[in-house]
């Protein structure tokens, strides 16, 4: 029995990834109801896990469970948004600052140096860009994602960019763009700005420049 558990959570743990980044990218809509075994056989993938993994979305209060019909998006009001991301700078602020104090030969992560993380940072901005000026919407949203990842795992540890990355998912839903716009670029060439002023130990300059960042999802509304 206890063998099949780690198999059983990998696969859960799979099927969450692959509907946080169908929700980052807008591929769910949020005004459809999607049933466990319609998202399965989309994603190719068993039931089992993909239930367990939209009941988990639920738990974080991303996803809504509607009885005997399946799961849907829940609404993000102008209100919930703003108090996600005051909520996100709590957290992306102190972990800027903390990379920015972070002797270099020091490790942020497990085997991880401070030279080595601001590395990944710096390939996830790039990424980022490549995709925000190509117009590649769900890559963009996606790489975005990354790099908020990163940064608070680096920065704060891997609690905290969950929760960050749980505010995240919901806040996407509030102003899905449909096509990249120069909103969208600007905020990508904002990520590598982060990672040098991090670098250069720039702490203050680096809080606000993330703060902008995080507050990309009420630009132009």
């Amino acid at each position: 029995m206890d063998r099949e558990r780690p198999q059983a959570q990998s696969l859960r743990e799979h099927a969450l990834a692959i509907i946080r980044d169908a929700i980052t990218a807008g591929d769910l809509a949020e005004d459809r109801i999607y049933s466990a075994a319609g998202l399965a056989k989309e994603l190719g993938m068993s039931l089992s896990p993909v239930r367990e993994a939209m009941m988990s979305l639920v738990t974080e209060g991303t996803v809504e469970a509607v009885p005997n019909r399946g799961f849907r998006l829940v609404p993000i009001t102008e209100d919930d948004l703003e108090e996600i991301i005051r909520i996100r700078v709590l957290l992306a602020v102190p972990a800027v600052r903390h990379l920015c104090e972070t002797a270099a030969a020091a490790e942020v992560a497990p085997g991880v140096t401070i030279a080595e993380a601001l590395a990944r940072l710096r390939e996830h901005a790039e990424a980022t860009i490549v995709a925000a000026e190509s117009g590649d919407v769900a890559e963009f949203y996606t790489r975005d994602r990354r790099f908020h990842e990163a940064l608070l795992e680096f920065g704060l540890g891997r609690r905290a960019a969950e929760i960050s990355l749980r505010l995240r998912d919901q806040s996407r839903l509030f102003n899905v763009r449909s096509e990249i716009d120069d909103i969208a670029v600007d905020s990508a060439r904002e990520l590598p700005r982060i990672v040098d002023l991090i670098e250069a130990g720039k702490a203050d300059d680096a809080g606000e420049l993330v703060t902008s960042n995080l507050y990309f999802f009420k630009r132009g509304n």
